[in-house]
């Protein structure tokens, strides 16, 4: 299963520029296969992305299917934020 980044307080979860299998750039939800190494990225990631509250992020497990409908979403825009609350549902804005 893989693991993201998910916002304590508001339910965000972190999304980047990424390169799929084809070594293209999208705009999708960053994901770790491990617990381990998300919380080793984790720190880099979000202030690479500017986010000074790190201390706020926690590493969650999501199944594939949620992740597929989360980058669906996000429409490989930048300008959307994913969010997921504490029962799992998605939205985007």
């Amino acid at each position: 299963m893989p693991y993201v980044l998910k916002h304590r307080e508001t339910g965000e979860i972190a999304a980047c520029m990424l390169k799929n299998v084809y070594d293209l750039d999208y705009f999708g939800v960053k994901w770790w296969d491990s617990p381990a190494e998300a919380s080793a990225e984790s720190a880099r990631l979000l202030a690479e992305l500017g986010r000074r509250d790190a201390a706020m992020w926690d590493v969650v497990e999501i199944d594939s299917s949620t992740l597929k409908l989360g980058n669906v979403k996000l429409n490989n825009d930048p300008r959307r934020t994913l969010y997921m609350d504490e029962q799992g549902k998605l939205r985007a804005r």
